[in-house]
C-alpha cells in the first residue's frame, strides 16, 4: 500500500509540474516612425537587382494605446536588410533592433515578397519581443517607406500583443 500511495504522490505532482502558470495579455495599436541613414550596395545582374543595406537612426512611437509603447518615446535603431528586385517584383527581409535602455530592446523583422499587394515600397513588419519591457511583445504592422538616397524613412501602423506572467 505505501508504494501505491508513493506512486499517486509521484503522478499526482507530475500532474501539477504540467500545468501552466496563469498569464495575463494585453493588446492594443501603435504608430511608429523610423528614420535611418543607410548604407547601400547594389550589384546589376541583367533585369534583376540585389541590394544589401544597413544603417542607424531612430525609431519613434508617436501614436500609443498603451504599454509598453509610451507616447514620444524615442530608441537608438539599427538594421541590416537584404532585398532582390526582379521583373516579378521586389522580395525584402531585414531585421533590427531598437534600443530603448540597456535594459529595453525591440526585435524588428521587416518583410516584402513579390506578391504582395501595394507598391514596393510597402510590407509587413513584425514585432518580435525583446528585452526588459517588450520581453512577450509581438505584433504585426504594415508599413510604408519613403526613401530618399541615403536615408530610410518608415512609417508603420501595428496591432500588438503583449503576454505576461502573473508575479
Amino acid at each position: 500500500m505505501k508504494k501505491s500511495n508513493e506512486l499517486v504522490c509521484f503522478v499526482t505532482a507530475g500532474l501539477g509540474l504540467l500545468v501552466s502558470l496563469p498569464g495575463h495579455a494585453d493588446s492594443g495599436t501603435v504608430d511608429i516612425v523610423l528614420s535611418a541613414v543607410s548604407n547601400v550596395y547594389a550589384v546589376e545582374m541583367g533585369e534583376t537587382t540585389v541590394t544589401a543595406s544597413g544603417g542607424k537612426g531612430t525609431l519613434t512611437f508617436i501614436h500609443s494605446s498603451g504599454r509598453p509603447f509610451a507616447e514620444g518615446t524615442s530608441a537608438a535603431l539599427q538594421y541590416a536588410g537584404f532585398s532582390k528586385k526582379t521583373p516579378s517584383g521586389l522580395e525584402l527581409e531585414a531585421d533590427g533592433v531598437a534600443t530603448f535602455s540597456p535594459e529595453d530592446s525591440l526585435l524588428l523583422l521587416f518583410e516584402r515578397r513579390s506578391d504582395d499587394p501595394g507598391t514596393s515600397g510597402e510590407g509587413m513588419l513584425r514585432l518580435m519581443g525583446g528585452s526588459g519591457r517588450f520581453a512577450g511583445v509581438s505584433g504585426h504592422c504594415k508599413y510604408k517607406t519613403d526613401n530618399l538616397p541615403g536615408h530610410w524613412n518608415v512609417i508603420a501602423t501595428c496591432q500588438w500583443l503583449y503576454s505576461f506572467p502573473y508575479r
